[in-house]
């Protein structure tokens, strides 16, 4: 059918993650639809390009949450002691390609995020201070990581835990995202996108160490 016709087909297409309605309703519709020149596309359509497909792949991507380590301990925290963080291990980037290879027509974006910023907060007013942010850093084979070591900024805990109880130390990573046209992460230009975050939270026992002094 219209073989050699000028012209653009259009089809729906039911997105689950983003669509209202159901999918009965969304493709109550008579299949494809070829449209001449001259004469307006099906209401709501659009012609699908690159940053439609960059959209599509930010849904998929699935950021890790941070893979922290605690020094003391997170379930020997000591009461006026710096809590020390690291990473257990580098984290690399994360991203998601969307392609299109159909009826002779080749189209591919990805959509990259990389992880940026640390931020851990206390669990509690029980501590000074409250929160603190850091900066990764990027290393020579491209993981990025933290280690709090020697940082001007580190929570500490005032006052121990009642019995069995325990405060919530949630670490938070800010992602920078963007998209290029292409089936890899490294292509151009980069187009800039919502940031990304991930999260996790570590259950902190915090212990008050008597020291007794002799003269």
């Amino acid at each position: 059918m219209h073989v050699g016709d000028k012209g653009e087909w259009y089809v729906m297409r039911y997105n689950t993650g983003t669509t209202s309605g159901t999918p009965e309703e969304c493709l109550d519709q008579d299949g494809f639809v070829f449209i001449g020149p001259g004469h307006p596309a099906p209401a709501g359509a659009r012609v699908l390009d690159a940053e439609i497909l960059a959209g599509l792949a930010y849904q998929k991507a699935r950021l890790p949450a941070p893979p922290l380590t605690l020094s003391p301990k997170a379930g020997r925290q000591v009461v006026n002691l710096a809590t020390r963080a690291r990473f257990a291990r580098t984290l690399g980037r994360v991203w998601v390609t969307a392609a299109l290879d159909q009826a002779g027509q080749e189209l591919a974006a990805t959509t990259v995020a990389e992880p940026v910023r640390l931020r851990l907060d206390a669990g509690t007013p029980e501590a000074d201070p409250a929160s603190c942010t850091y900066d990764l850093v990027k290393g020579a084979g491209g993981g990025y990581s933290v280690n709090t070591e020697d940082a001007e900024c580190n929570i500490v805990y005032r006052r121990a835990t009642a019995e069995g109880a325990q405060h919530t130390l949630r670490a938070a990573l800010t992602w920078r995202v963007f998209w290029a046209e292409g089936s890899g992460p490294d292509g151009m230009p980069r187009h800039p996108m919502p940031e990304g975050e991930s999260v996790g939270d570590v259950a902190v026992t915090v212990k008050e160490i008597q020291a007794v002094n002799r003269d």
